[in-house]
């Protein structure tokens, strides 16, 4: 395994191609594209884990490339670099007992998984409440959370959600309640999930933002289980889940109190994106931003194996690339009124952890960014594909894309099937913080080619560099981003203040 590393090495000598090359004004082609993916999927960079050596290797390797290309530092402290604090925590074990009335309630110890905050958490006799779905909504007059006192509880939320726009996913939903000072928050699972797929999630490393809130303890029990447990304290499960409706749901205390000890193996580590700038010419205090995230899985196989390494060849080798030579073109071209930001981010296997940072904690105001364009898994589709979007509905930028397309002869895919990946990608830590993110291009209009790849060599060893790799498409794409990028970034043609959300 792979030792985690805090910077210091001394810098590498990653320069593949001289200033004038790198600036070269050229349309992006295959080769271009091909170099970097080479060495960035190569296994001397060991499958870019977050952490690890191929982690040092990776993100100087951008930086220089970045530099050679003319374009600033704009991390902190005037690097290249944006720090980021991430904690893996591992279950090691854990012990709860349920009491009522002072009488211990039955309990099958398989039936649950917790994972603790800290190395140790104990919990004593603790108070007991369910919380229905654990949602705070004061915009739409719902607080699940008001008429019990969380403070130090364990509390039992549902995990599905219901079907209704914009309702919070599990983990704000834990966060919120984890706010409340629940002191353990247990997501109970309904019977579409199977409780060994949960068990076998909570066995493996959990890695998270060392800033987020999370509470002493966090867990999962199947709703089996759960009604069993109620109702052996002489409550009723049943009707917990049916007297209330949903929209005025207020939590409820239960007649139980729990005593829980959790071991858990807690490792923080800091990893980092890459963060650079093209001046505008305007200093107009506005930024268009392009990212993609560089990470991938490091050793991804068990020792022996007779190939460890998950390279992510395209997966994300291919849309660093792009955004290398985008950068390129962009600065070798009269610089455009606004800033141009460009932004390869860490830890998005992780869920979007590098993106959710700088979402969080901008380098730039949050508000200065007209619109964000994210590249990830582009390298495989060829020339002449249809331009799909991930992310429509701003009016304004909508248009800016459609007149690109138009004005490159490429056709818009207009079927929206790609809609489906929208949570999937990095532009949705930026899309949820309120600045407009799009993906753009062809990878996600030929869903025969995608899924193909997800359910092929996706998040595997076999996604590797090589010959074999289709470019024409992504230097299609990356030509097209190119220009809408000078579209974006001037504001005679593209006004984020005229735009509405459909």
């Amino acid at each position: 395994m792979f030792r985690r590393l805090v910077r210091g090495a001394a810098p590498l000598l990653l320069l593949l191609t001289t200033g004038a090359q790198a600036q070269s004004d050229a349309p992006i082609g295959p080769a271009d594209l091909r170099q970097h993916i080479d060495r960035l999927a190569s296994d001397r960079f060991q499958g870019r884990a977050p952490g690890t050596e191929g982690e040092t290797l990776t993100i100087d390797y951008i930086a220089e490339q970045f530099r050679a290309r003319g374009l600033e530092p704009a991390g902190e402290d005037g690097s290249w670099f944006q720090p980021i604090g991430l904690v893996e925590r591992t279950t090691e074990r854990h012990q709860v007992s349920w009491s009522a009335d002072g009488r211990a309630l039955p309990f099958d110890q398989t039936l649950i998984a917790l994972q603790g905050r800290e190395a140790e958490v104990r919990l004593d006799d603790a108070p007991v409440v369910f919380a229905g779905h654990g949602v705070r909504l004061p915009e739409r007059g719902i607080d699940q959370l008001a008429g019990v006192d969380l403070q130090g509880a364990v509390v039992f939320v549902l995990l599905d959600a219901p079907d209704v726009p914009g309702f919070p996913p599990l983990a704000e939903r834990v966060r919120m309640v984890a706010e409340a000072g629940a002191a353990a928050v247990i997501a109970v699972t309904g019977p579409d999930i199977q409780w060994s797929f949960i068990t076998s999630n909570y066995q493996r490393p959990t890695t998270k933002l060392a800033s987020q809130a999370v509470p002493p303890v966090v867990g999962a029990m199947p709703a089996t289980a759960v009604q069993q447990l109620v109702d052996a304290a002489g409550a009723s499960f049943e009707r917990l889940l049916n007297e209330q409706p949903g929209s005025s749901f207020r939590a409820v205390a239960l007649p139980i109190r729990a005593d829980l000890e959790v071991r858990t193996a807690v490792t923080p580590y800091t990893t980092r994106n890459v963060v650079g700038r093209i001046r505008g010419s305007a200093n107009s205090g506005e930024n268009l931003l392009y990212l993609g995230h560089w990470d991938h899985f490091g050793l991804c196989r068990p020792e022996g194996e007779a190939d460890r390494i998950c390279n992510g060849a395209v997966d994300n080798a291919s849309g660093i690339a792009a955004m290398i030579e985008i950068a390129g073109r962009l600065a070798a071209q009269p610089r455009t009124p606004r800033d141009i930001l460009f932004l390869a981010t860490t830890a998005e296997e992780m869920g979007l952890l590098g993106a959710e940072y700088f979402a969080t904690h901008p380098t730039v105001p949050l508000s200065s960014i007209v619109a964000a364009i994210n590249l990830d898994t582009i390298a495989i589709h060829p020339a002449g594909e249809p331009v799909a979007v991930i992310g429509r509905g701003n009016r304004a930028l909508d248009a800016a894309v459609d007149e690109t397309v138009a004005a490159v002869g490429r056709r818009l895919d207009t079927d929206d099937e790609a809609a489906s990946f929208v949570q999937r990608q990095d532009g949705w830590a930026l899309m949820r913080a309120g600045v407009p993110a799009i993906m753009v291009g062809g990878s996600f209009s030929n869903m025969a080619l995608l899924n193909a790849f997800l359910s092929g060599d996706y998040h595997g060893p076999e996604d590797e560099a090589g010959p074999e790799l289709v470019l024409d498409g992504a230097a299609e794409d990356s030509n097209l981003l190119v220009a809408l990028g000078r579209r974006l970034a001037d504001p005679a043609i593209y006004r984020p203040e005229a735009s509405e959300q459909e």
